[in-house]
């Protein structure tokens, strides 16, 4: 998934991270990700329209 071969000095780093957090999900009984609706957005959803203007009943 990751190159070992470092191209910069400062991924170093970044790779000892991402190899401590592969380790530390590896060993983990579950994962729990929140995520806001930056995520939703970023994908093309909207948060406007006919549903959102209804009132509920």
């Amino acid at each position: 998934m990751f190159s070992k071969i470092w191209t910069k000095k400062y991924t170093e780093n970044y790779s000892n991270n991402i190899e401590k957090l592969r380790e530390v999900l590896e060993d983990a009984d579950a994962v729990v990700i929140g995520a806001g609706s930056g995520l939703s957005t970023s994908a093309g959803l909207t948060y406007s329209g006919e549903r959102f203007e209804k009132s509920p009943g």
